[in-house]
């Protein structure tokens, strides 16, 4: 949020995680310095990832008094740097409280990440839990599917198919990339997990429509509407937009996946995204 142009929030409410971060620090004071200059009221909302369902307990709270307040205004939920488990439970939150028509979701793409063949945004993994709010792990009394929305974290992505074990497992990388640049270069870091899978069980699905992440479910998992022969296991590690289409695809389902979320042993903070490319609104499929 460098310039807010002619547009004037009537309120904002900043999420602030706490996990050390100095770049992330830096950049959270900025934004809170244009809100500001901006003459906007301004909430902040602490949030931990490591007690992310008391930290929701606590932030819905205080963010359904917010919203209480200005009726039916549309919301702008600008999803660009929510961690993906704290996303869901977010989304699931707004839909189960009545919000999910005032939804109006913007993302914004980086302008590069600092990854190289070498060197990946995370590594290891600490544990695989379901997200609070969502399907309970599957009944394994029926084989599993497990499908994995690839990125940049391809130790975190081996490590969650050595731990699930799957029957079958469908691997979504990213088609196009947001820059010209980046292709091939998701395959270069999840190249282990790529020789264990199938070329058939490969699918390529966009990574700024939520719909074509929605769509692309459907086609794998089957019917939304009919049970599966397997219990399905989802987990992202790919773009926000394609967890926002995780979402909308669970929402909507008669037999849902269970979603799960990743956490890595640790991040690589010195290695992260950097500048500002592409905003976009995402449709609500």
């Amino acid at each position: 949020m460098r310039e807010l142009g002619n547009w004037r929030p009537r309120h904002a409410v900043i999420f602030h995680y706490d996990d050390e971060n100095p770049k992330r620090e830096a950049l959270h004071a900025e934004i809170l310095a244009t809100l500001k200059a901006a003459h906007t009221p301004t909430q902040e909302l602490a949030f931990t990832e490591w007690s992310a369902v008391e930290s929701l307990r606590e932030n819905m709270k205080r963010l359904g008094e917010i919203l209480g307040r200005h009726g039916r205004n549309p919301i702008v939920l600008d999803i660009s740097v929510f961690t993906r488990r704290h996303l869901l439970m977010l989304l699931r939150w707004l839909d189960d409280s009545g919000y999910w028509d005032q939804l109006a979701v913007v993302y914004t793409e980086p302008e590069d990440y600092d990854v190289s063949e070498f060197i990946p945004l995370s590594f290891g993994l600490q544990s695989l839990e379901q997200i609070p709010g969502f399907p309970a792990c599957p009944d394994l009394s029926r084989p599993v599917h497990l499908v994995l929305f690839l990125g940049f974290e391809g130790d975190r992505a081996l490590a969650v198919y050595e731990h699930v074990e799957p029957m079958q497992t469908t691997l979504f990388l990213t088609d196009p990339p947001y820059n010209p640049d980046w292709r091939g270069r998701a395959e270069d870091l999840n190249k282990d997990l790529l020789t264990l899978v199938k070329h058939d069980d490969l699918v390529r699905v966009d990574g700024i429509d939520p719909e074509r992440s929605t769509i692309a479910l459907t086609k794998v998992f089957g019917d939304k509407h009919n049970r599966s022969e397997f219990a399905k296991i989802v987990c992202s590690i790919g773009t926000k937009p394609q967890s926002f289409g995780i979402y909308c695809y669970v929402r909507d389902c008669d037999d849902p996946p269970a979603v799960v979320y990743a956490s890595p042993l640790r991040h690589n903070h010195m290695f992260f995204s950097h500048g500002i490319g592409k905003s976009w609104i995402l449709r609500l499929p």
